[in-house]
């Protein structure tokens, strides 16, 4: 298979590629012909299911088997099928299946061990789903009391606890069978708005995450995180214009060249308002994939959708973004789905 895609990287033409740079969201619990259109026009790379998709999981197993099935008669390549599941109030399994700990719960018992039992049963229940992707863990330091949108969602305060339960999540996942997502970087934890409503500011110096919010991320590169999620926040350190996801400073400068990442960076979701509340569709996702991100993730269904796919495809076709660049990008997009084949 890992020579399949190394070949599809090269040879991939720009309907193709633009498709394997995008995930995508849907409404619906099932496949329907209308499903089928919108996935063969677009050919995502990858798609990511919500609440709204889910009834039980008989019910989602097919869904996901439809899914994946459609994935490779279109592509002839392995779907990203991913959830955000990360325990506590993010819970995205069907009913039936019990709760799980949050991370700030994990971490009072403080037990690297029982962190990675914990995500690797998190990782069997979404991999037994047919899932092979969890947006999680999330790698944020919760410093900010009235922080509307973190909370209890991350392990701790302090770098070094976030950084050692944060590693103990990542390979608990993958022992679960899933692709670990490393959330938000460079830092959502600070923040005293929620990016789903409004455009966040962080506005703290360059030392302060230099020493601390950056510390779990650097981790996770070491770690080979497969994915990287970017925060919808703006860091006048970094750049004092545009917010993380559209910010060439910080996904490249940062992140890509610094840092010396080398796996996938994903947006977060497009839809949210503190992208959308701003920046047109086309004007936002042209600056997100400028700016170095390798997957547009937009988990609506609707034009916004339609649109990203058309403006990557676009920036691909006029070569705003090197050809050299762009396989690249396949490639490390065709790596993931090689290390996801590769898991049990």
């Amino acid at each position: 298979m890992k020579n399949n895609l190394d070949t599809y990287a090269n040879s991939a033409s720009a309907d193709e590629a633009a498709g394997q740079l995008i995930m995508a969201g849907f409404n619906g619990t099932k496949y329907t012909p209308s499903m089928g259109s919108w996935f063969r026009r677009l050919r995502p790379g990858g798609v990511v299911l919500f609440g709204r998709n889910i009834e039980n999981a008989e019910q989602t197993a097919a869904l996901i088997s439809d899914l994946r099935k459609l994935g490779e008669d279109t592509n002839g390549l392995p779907l990203f099928v991913a959830s955000d599941q990360e325990g506590g109030r993010v819970f995205r399994l069907p009913k039936e299946y019990p709760a799980f700990p949050t991370a700030r719960a994990l971490a009072k018992d403080g037990s690297e061990e029982l962190t990675e039992q914990t995500y690797a049963q998190m990782g069997e229940a979404l991999r037994g789903l047919g899932f092979n992707v969890d947006f999680a863990p999330v790698l944020d330091l919760d410093t900010n009391e009235s922080n509307p949108i973190i909370g209890d969602r991350s392990f701790a305060p302090d770098p070094e606890t976030v950084s050692r339960l944060g590693r103990a999540a990542i390979r608990g996942l993958r022992r679960g069978g899933v692709l670990p997502c490393a959330k938000h970087f460079p830092g959502h934890g600070d923040t005293s708005l929620d990016s789903h409503l409004d455009l966040p500011v962080d506005d703290r110096p360059a030392a302060r995450f230099d020493e601390a919010e950056l510390e779990p991320f650097r981790m996770a590169v070491e770690e080979e995180v497969e994915f990287i999620m970017t925060a919808h926040v703006v860091y006048p350190a970094f750049d004092d214009k545009r917010p993380a996801t559209l910010s060439e400073k910080i996904v490249t400068g940062l992140l890509r060249e610094k840092m010396g990442y080398d796996g996938l960076i994903i947006t977060d979701d497009m839809d949210m308002k503190a992208i959308a509340g701003r920046w047109g569709d086309e004007e936002a996702a042209k600056m997100a994939f400028l700016a170095g991100c390798d997957i547009l993730l937009v988990c609506h269904e609707g034009p916004r959708r339609d649109t990203v796919y058309e403006t990557v495809r676009r920036i691909i076709i006029d070569g705003e973004v090197p050809d050299d660049e762009v396989k690249a990008r396949l490639g490390r997009v065709m790596n993931a789905k090689s290390r996801m084949a590769a898991l049990k």
